[in-house]
């Protein structure tokens, strides 16, 4: 496991993050797309290039086939410009978004869905040795971070 986020449940159904550990965790950028901008409906990023949110954007380059997730800066600093669509490439970057195949968005997609339906107390979201994006739910607080331990387990052994 490369970066992972450890959320849990509030009173009012939304999920926070345990500790917020954003320093040099691209998943931050996924988490804020999905407590403020998540819409399980929304399909324009498979067809255009910019997607722009509340506060939120997806990038897709289709050559890639990579969707870039990040926060809008120019909608919290009114004197910042949004990129245009060929100033995009070059303004996304490792620390600005969170960087997914538009198959592993997808994938994860149904996956927060489907933990939006079950509602456990704990969450992780998380991205393997492969790059590969996931999210997961569990009852038990303790079981989350054992998933967390053996996971850490594989990249050092």
């Amino acid at each position: 496991m490369k970066e992972s986020i450890l959320l849990y449940k509030t009173k009012i159904d939304n999920y926070l993050p345990i500790k917020k550990n954003w320093d040099n965790n691209s998943l931050s950028q996924l988490f804020s797309l999905l407590f403020g901008d998540f819409r399980p409906w929304d399909t324009d990023f498979l067809t255009r290039a910019i997607n722009c949110y509340n506060v939120n954007f997806i990038y897709h380059n289709f050559e890639t086939q990579m969707l870039y997730i990040g926060q809008s800066e120019w909608e919290l600093d009114e004197d910042m410009m949004c990129p245009n669509e060929e100033e995009f490439p070059n303004y996304v970057n490792e620390t600005n978004s969170c960087k997914m195949h538009v198959n592993n968005f997808l994938e994860f997609r149904e996956q927060w869905i489907e933990i939006k339906k079950a509602l456990p107390n704990f969450a992780i979201i998380y991205r393997d040795n492969l790059d590969w994006v996931h999210c997961k739910g569990f009852n038990i607080q303790a079981e989350m971070e054992l998933f967390v331990e053996n996971n850490q387990r594989e990249i050092i052994h």
